[in-house]
């Protein structure tokens, strides 16, 4: 092998909240080649496999993961022309931004949204990552895969990913798939998507809208309402925003009558669990201990780095006790917990 497992890794430097114990084996893949070896090695000495990528929206144990951890450092993209369309195939180990801010300088619309939003782009279609608008769902063409027990490569459509709110079919398969790369479309034509409020409020017409512009404006809203990652710890938003029945939120604007609500799906309204937090719980800023909720948005969690992992868990199973006696609303956590 050209590469070698290391030993008794600390995954804490390797994650933004800066928290979680060791890997028993630890390795970093930078080709198709590598990455298959390593599913070798792993096999050959009965190790369970973990895949971990940028680290910005994972929790790890205290007490680690056993097995092999495998963290995909693969960094191609290339550009396909097809009509007014580019298809831009994206390694799973670039960082998302690092491509946003190229695509912003070729000029090329359609992830100009995801500035700012820390991570590798191999979690894109994992989590079906969105912002200010625009969802995974809306910009990937296609995504190419590893099959562990298969050794096998092959491409999944936009549809196979069966992209929903914060989650996709990489969430729930019991295929053990890697991401090897994802294929996004965009486009030379101005297509500004500048509806969500925050945006909306800063650009009146699409006709006078640049992409630079955009790409800025984001990078703006997003310092006031996210902390540095690179200073505290912190994995942007904690929780997601609940999804609930149109007669539960009657239910409930009768008791807070101010209580946002957007149409999600037939007979479903998404709930901003940011306003809910600040303006029902009375949340924004609480602190206990090394942990807080963000002064700026209720909604994003930090923490001093290199604490212990259990004390985010407790602190976040508080949170949702806390908005489960005040509104009847099970949330659920965006971050994924590895152990």
């Amino acid at each position: 092998m050209a590469f070698s497992v290391q030993k008794n890794v600390p995954l804490a430097p390797y994650t933004t909240l800066g928290v979680g114990g060791n890997a028993e084996y630890f390795i970093e893949v930078h080709s198709l080649e590598e990455l298959r070896d390593a599913v070798v090695w792993a096999r050959n000495n009965a190790c369970a496999t973990k895949i971990l990528g940028g680290g910005s929206n994972v929790l790890i144990s205290d007490a680690g993961i056993q097995g092999l951890v495998i963290r995909p450092l693969l960094n191609t993209i290339t550009y396909t022309e097809e009509g007014e369309h580019t298809l831009v195939t994206v390694g799973a180990g670039v960082v998302l931004d690092t491509l946003v801010q190229e695509l912003v300088h070729k000029k090329l619309w359609g992830l100009e949204n995801f500035s700012a939003i820390p991570g590798s782009v191999g979690a894109v279609p994992i989590q079906n990552v969105g912002a200010y608008g625009v969802e995974a769902k809306d910009v990937v063409h296609a995504v190419t895969v590893f099959d562990m027990e298969g050794d096998s490569l092959y491409e999944m459509t936009n549809a196979e990913c069966q992209f929903a709110y914060r989650d996709s079919y990489f969430k729930h398969t019991d295929k053990k798939l890697i991401i090897v790369s994802v294929t996004f479309v965009v486009t030379k034509n101005p297509f500004p998507r500048i509806a969500y409020k925050e945006l909306s409020e800063i650009f009146s017409t699409k006709d006078e809208v640049m992409i630079d512009s955009v790409r800025d404006a984001i990078v703006r809203i997003r310092s006031k309402k996210f902390p540095d990652w690179r200073v505290v710890g912190t994995a942007g938003s904690f929780f997601k925003n609940p999804i609930i029945e149109e007669k539960e939120y009657a239910r409930l604007r009768e008791v807070y009558p101010e209580l946002p609500g957007y149409v999600h799906g037939a007979n479903t309204i998404k709930i901003p669990l940011g306003w809910v937090l600040d303006h029902v719980c009375k949340l924004k800023g609480y602190t206990e201990g090394r942990v807080k909720l963000f002064e700026q948005q209720a909604l994003v969690l930090v923490c001093e780095k290199n604490i212990e992992a259990i004390e985010i868990e407790n602190f976040a199973q508080k949170i949702i006790d806390r908005v489960y006696a005040m509104t009847s609303i099970v949330i659920e956590k965006e971050v994924t917990q590895l152990n």
